[in-house]
């Protein structure tokens, strides 16, 4: 199981490091800084290419603050547990514990995992921290316990009844995964302070176009939005997102159809 959780978590920082690195070749981010300086240019501009910034976050240089949205948990071990015994359901083995006899087996875990904790302090002086590991290690208890119940009453099924019950299951939790994660997405965008300001600054950007005399160059405009928006943090993604809103303008009068 610990290598499984670890090969899980492996396999969600590479995918996250596609997305990070789509991420900041569209859009930038504060993590622009942390490139090096010959790959900028006289204004200060990166210009970097997608395998860059996944390079990039591979040699992280601030372990302390990670890239947005960096993954920063493991899946627990009643989810390993449930992909191990997903696993073994595909295979032919008769020798191992019943599903209900694992999850089971896993709750005592827990269980002399909170003994190990809590045994070596007197029940006043126990430190805030060993409580806090040996409540959630309860918590974990509870529902493996619970999940081992559902077990033992799908291993009393007929194996078709059974079969489809866990079909059932598989879909919801991952119906339930995919609506968390999209809905939590949506969620911190809509209500995001940035959303608002870069908002904000492509009105302030619409206005220099019509009156260029505002400023002299992107630089200057960016710097001026990092004055009046400090929810913002990086003037090379406000340069980018000029570039951007320019070529869009661009495209748009491209595209015009010609009048008759």
């Amino acid at each position: 199981m610990d290598h499984l959780i670890e090969s899980e978590y492996a396999n969600e920082l590479e995918q996250f490091s596609d997305v990070f690195a789509e991420r900041l070749v569209q859009e930038g981010g504060w993590e622009l800084q942390f490139f090096p300086d010959y790959i900028r240019d006289e204004d200060g501009t990166v210009h970097f290419t997608h395998e860059d910034a996944k390079a990039l976050l591979e040699n992280w240089p601030d372990p302390t603050r990670l890239p947005d949205g960096f993954p920063d948990q493991k899946i627990s071990d009643i989810e390993a547990l449930e992909e191990v015994v997903r696993l073994r359901r595909k295979g032919e083995q008769t020798d191992h514990p019943s599903e209900a006899q694992a999850y089971a087996l896993m709750a005592l875990e827990k269980i002399f995992t909170i003994d190990a904790l809590v045994s070596k302090y007197p029940p006043r002086e126990l430190p805030a921290d060993i409580l806090l590991r040996a409540t959630a290690a309860a918590i974990e208890s509870m529902e493996m316990v619970c999940a081992a119940e559902r077990k033992l009453v799908q291993e009393r099924l007929p194996a078709n009844t059974a079969d489809h019950v866990r079909r059932l299951e598989s879909e919801a939790q991952d119906v339930a995964r995919r609506t968390m994660a999209e809905s939590g997405a949506r969620s911190r965008w809509a209500n995001s302070p940035k959303t608002a300001a870069k908002q904000q600054v492509k009105e302030c950007w619409e206005m220099w176009n019509r009156d260029p005399g505002r400023y002299r160059s992107k630089k200057e405009f960016a710097f001026d939005m990092l004055s009046k928006y400090p929810e913002l943090e990086n003037s090379e993604t406000i340069q980018r997102w000029c570039r951007t809103w320019q070529e869009e303008v661009a495209s748009s009068v491209s595209t015009m159809p010609a009048r008759s």
